[in-house]
């Protein structure tokens, strides 16, 4: 019969064991299961800083919400006057049974034009409106899509982590070598490395800032530096809120080209 009781060796001991027995699959499928709120919505900073040491800093708002089988996320800057008005839609769609993902779907509008540009699956490897985050980099990545080996562990800013390395199953990608630090107590993601296809080391991605808001674990910064081209990209998020009413007709590209996401 089992024991109701156990002594404090015997957790420690037990905790020991299920720890090692986590895969990389394991780890990567607690992270992708973290909860998150059914809607969201925050100001962010977007600091670039080139080789020079110039900076261009630019003001978005993000508002996020869960459909039925999909998440969808609008993106808009806000300044400067140059990028002022640019909207960004995804639609990130759930795995179904067997554990496949549907691509995303992807629009960029651009006012200048007035016009709107589907993001084809070719142009998902590009940078973000001349950030160090592509276009992959904004919206979730199926499970299925890499294949999974834990490293071992390492200590990010004194936060003990699993490591873990990611190949994706499609080698022409961008980056079809990555790997992730993800937090053992949270299964958040604290760091990353981006190889490219000669499996060189291209960009680092750092998070930090990482608390509770509400209930739901949340990245407060990241930090992108893209060490071959000695470029990077800081988001500093700001007004964080979850579980606001959300009005569904935000999330099209119509709202986008009509100026109504604010």
């Amino acid at each position: 019969m089992k024991k109701t009781i156990l002594t404090l060796s015997a957790l420690l001991f037990g905790a020991a064991l299920f720890a090692q027995s986590l895969t990389g699959y394991d780890i990567m499928k607690k992270a992708d299961e973290v909860p998150e709120a059914k809607t969201a919505s925050y100001t962010a900073t977007m600091t670039l800083t080139d080789k020079k040491g110039q900076t261009r800093v630019r003001e978005v708002i993000e508002k996020e919400m869960k459909f039925s089988g999909s998440t969808k996320t609008v993106i808009v800057f806000v300044t400067p006057k140059d990028v002022a008005g640019v909207g960004y839609l995804t639609v990130d769609y759930d795995e179904d049974a067997n554990g496949n993902k549907k691509d995303s779907d992807n629009w960029l509008y651009m006012p200048a034009m007035k016009k709107v540009r589907r993001i084809s699956g070719s142009d998902s490897g590009g940078d973000f409106m001349g950030t160090d985050f592509t276009y992959d980099d904004m919206g979730d990545r199926g499970l299925n899509e890499d294949t999974y080996q834990l490293l071992g562990e390492e200590t990010v800013d004194g936060v003990a982590c699993y490591k873990v390395e990611c190949r994706a199953k499609d080698t022409t990608e961008k980056n079809p070598r990555r790997i992730v630090w993800i937090g053992k107590s949270n299964f958040m993601l604290y760091k990353a490395e981006f190889y490219d296809r000669q499996d060189l080391l291209q960009r680092v991605l750092t998070c930090s800032e990482i608390k509770m808001i509400d209930g739901f674990w949340t990245t407060g910064k990241m930090l992108m530096k893209n060490v071959q081209k000695d470029h990077s990209t800081v988001i500093e998020m700001k007004d964080v809120k979850y579980g606001i009413t959300l009005d569904e007709t935000l999330f099209t590209v119509s709202a986008l080209e009509k100026g109504r996401v604010r």
